[in-house]
Parts: C-alpha cells; structure tokens; sequence
C-alpha cells in the first residue's frame, strides 16, 4: 500500500467515526428544505435549529379511544406549535390507530424542552400518560 492510499483510509475511518459518534450524541441532520423530522425512536433527542426552521414530530396513537396527543411544556418565545396537530388514520377499518402529526415553528433563540402526553381527553395528564420529549436549540 502506498503512503496517500494509507493517508486516504485514514481520513476515511475518521470520517466514519465521526458520523458514528455523531449519530449516537444525538445529532440530528438537517432535511434539504429546513424540516427536522422526528418520531418515537427519537424520545429524549436533542434539535438544533435555526431560527425560520420547522420541526415535525409525527407519533402513533388512536384517537378512536378517546386519546390524543397533546403539547403539555414548550417556551412558545422559542418554538410555537402551528395549529391543531393533524391525525390521519392508518386504515378505513373501524377503530384503526393512525398517526399525529405537529408542526412546530423556530421563532426566536434560546432552548426549550418541549413536551408531548398522550391521554385521554376528558383527563388531565398523569404520570402514567405515555411521553415524548425534546429539546429543541434555537439559533
């Protein structure tokens, strides 16, 4: 093997690891069109944003049962849910589950952690409502 072939593998195995630990800390790319899309496997994961950008948090429930998802903490100065969330069912069967669908827009800088509890509607929410959580980094 000659020396540049051995520097390029070199460069190249650093590049790798670098996406690897990236990918693990949390890092989120960012879409071509300044959407950050996340779901369920994304609990707990941490957003940067700019300002003018959108997050997309789509979850799965069933609003057949009389629960939903619902925004329960987020700095609105920071990150301002646009409108109701849409929720398009999986199937015409009766009683199919489907997916929520937020939209958030980046306002202005700071951090916010942001929310979401799925819980029956006519309750408040508990410890026992199912959860998700970011945090969104806006600058």
């Amino acid at each position: 093997m000659t020396a540049k072939r051995g520097i390029a593998w070199a460069i190249a195995g650093l590049l790798a690891a670098g996406i690897v630990v990236a990918l693990l800390l949390g890092w989120r790319p960012l879409g071509a069109d300044g959407v950050h899309e996340l779901d369920a496997g994304d609990d707990g994961v941490v957003v940067e944003v700019g300002v003018g950008e959108e997050v997309v948090v789509r979850l799965e429930g069933n609003a057949t049962t009389g629960y939903s998802w619902q925004v329960t903490a987020v700095d609105s100065a920071v990150l301002s849910l646009r409108g109701d969330p849409d929720y398009e069912s999986s199937s015409d069967a009766a009683g199919a589950g489907g997916t929520y669908t937020f939209h958030f827009d980046a306002l202005g800088p700071g951090e916010t952690e942001v929310v979401l509890q799925y819980f029956p509607t006519w309750e408040e929410p508990s410890a026992t409502a199912g959860s998700f959580t970011f945090t969104a980094v806006v600058g």
